[in-house]
């Protein structure tokens, strides 16, 4: 698969909804609503240590207390620099390492773990020695560096920009560590700077949103306004939180969790059991990309009567995986020939983004409320002159008001004090007129 090289924006006050495309298609959603995320590096404080462990809890300026695993040699009350590289999901904060390290384009940056190495995927030995024979003298000796993926072919030129523009972003951060005051944001990127150093290839940004096209064109002076940009990536999203789809020829995929561990169920359509298990391996390997699923994964295929056409399905599902950008293993099939898959967790799923808990199936009062916002905006834009605001569930209202930014964003761009009403009658939300 083609690297990504293009995104469609779905922006209103408090969220953005990014689609990733590859090749013109969307291959990954991303939905940004102001929490730490990971690459962020904050000054945290050691609020309590889990000695048994070996972890600590930090304060990070965030709702819930960050987790660093590897916290032997700190202290409670002690602040100190640490980076988000997973971030906080359901009751669980997000996870912190204490060794920051910078993403550029071509290159990775670490001022705490010293060494040099190069992308396994850069496969060319010629390719590996011109880098190597130009990077690696330049490494000082309590640096660390990574050659990316996306070095092969670069230029010296680029390549040296890097790596100083890197160094001088680290210093930044040290000389802003000396004033601040734990919980504080040493260095937090907006999600289209974050995707611009994970992906280099972007070419092309379009955003559904005029307000927030300042703001995306400092990052990518190329990004562009269009009304449409996320309609299509819209009604796959929508799929993309479906427990089940269907599957060209008939079959069907379902989605479930049981105890934090995700089961794909691949459903009989009209072929027989091995073309129909083979048919829905690239849609399984496209779906766990598309919703954002992580950790452990089953796969309960219908069933083979012979051993060796498992083998044959659990190739496929080898090859299918090998293009996503989050790392995804194949441990093997179970006894009762079920495909064994980790992948690794980068953020919430999307399901755990937008959707409630299982008990009340639908998108949660934090989307609803979002979505609600939005849907002010537009319609405030469409009628200029009319006084608008929100009824809406008690639930939703609450959410609404534990996001004061997102609220002051919406004010802003209204133009007027925000009237939002708590209707219990209402089971979702409604704009309504009010009096000046």
């Amino acid at each position: 698969m083609p690297p990504v090289d293009g995104l469609f924006i779905h922006s209103g006050p408090g969220e953005q909804r990014i689609a990733l495309t590859s090749g013109g298609r969307v291959v990954e959603f991303r939905i940004e609503r102001g929490e730490a995320a990971p690459g962020d590096i904050l000054l945290g404080r050691v609020i309590s240590l889990i000695k048994p462990l070996g972890a600590a809890l930090m304060e990070i300026g965030q709702p819930l207390p960050g987790f660093l695993a590897n916290a032997k040699d700190v202290s409670e009350g002690q602040s100190l620099p640490v980076q988000v590289t997973a971030s906080a999901r359901g009751d669980k904060g997000a996870e912190l390492t204490a060794a920051p390290s910078l993403q550029g384009a071509l290159l990775a940056y670490s001022p705490f773990r010293s060494g040099f190495s190069l992308s396994r995927r850069i496969a060319d030995e010629g390719e590996r020695n011109r880098l190597s024979a130009l990077l690696k003298p330049l490494r000082r000796e309590d640096e660390g560096l990574v050659v990316r993926t996306q070095a092969e072919g670069a230029s010296e030129q680029a390549l040296l920009e890097e790596l100083a523009e890197l160094r001088r972003q680290w210093a930044e951060i040290v000389s802003f560590q000396v004033t601040a005051k734990a919980p504080a944001v040493l260095r937090g990127l907006d999600p289209l700077a974050r995707l611009l150093a994970e992906h280099g290839g972007i070419r092309s940004v379009l955003v559904n949103d005029r307000a927030a096209l300042p703001m995306l064109k400092a990052r990518f002076p190329a990004a562009a306004y269009e009304a449409a940009a996320f309609e299509d990536a819209a009604e796959l999203l929508d799929q993309a939180l479906a427990r089940r789809i269907a599957l060209p020829g008939g079959g069907t995929l379902e989605f479930g969790t049981v105890a934090g561990i995700t089961i794909v169920d691949i459903d009989s359509g009209s072929g027989g059991p091995l073309q129909a298990n083979l048919a829905a391996v690239p849609e399984i390997a496209r779906q766990l990309r598309l919703r954002g699923i992580s950790g452990h994964i089953l796969v309960d295929i219908i069933p083979l009567r012979e051993r060796r056409a498992l083998a044959q399905i659990a190739e496929a599902m080898r090859q299918a995986i090998a293009d996503d950008s989050t790392p995804t293993h194949m441990v093997g099939t179970t006894p009762l020939g079920m495909i064994e898959l980790t992948r690794e967790r980068r953020g919430p799923s999307l399901a755990e983004a937008l959707l409630a808990e299982d008990a009340a199936p639908g998108l949660s009062d934090d989307s609803l409320g979002l979505e609600a916002l939005s849907a002010l905006l537009r319609e405030a834009e469409a009628a200029p002159g009319r006084r608008l605001g929100l009824a809406a569930a008690v639930a939703i209202t609450a959410a609404l008001r534990r996001r004061p930014a997102a609220l002051a964003e919406c004010e802003r761009r209204l133009g007027h004090g925000l009237s939002l009403t708590d209707d219990p009658a209402q089971p979702g939300w409604r704009i309504i007129e009010v009096s000046p």
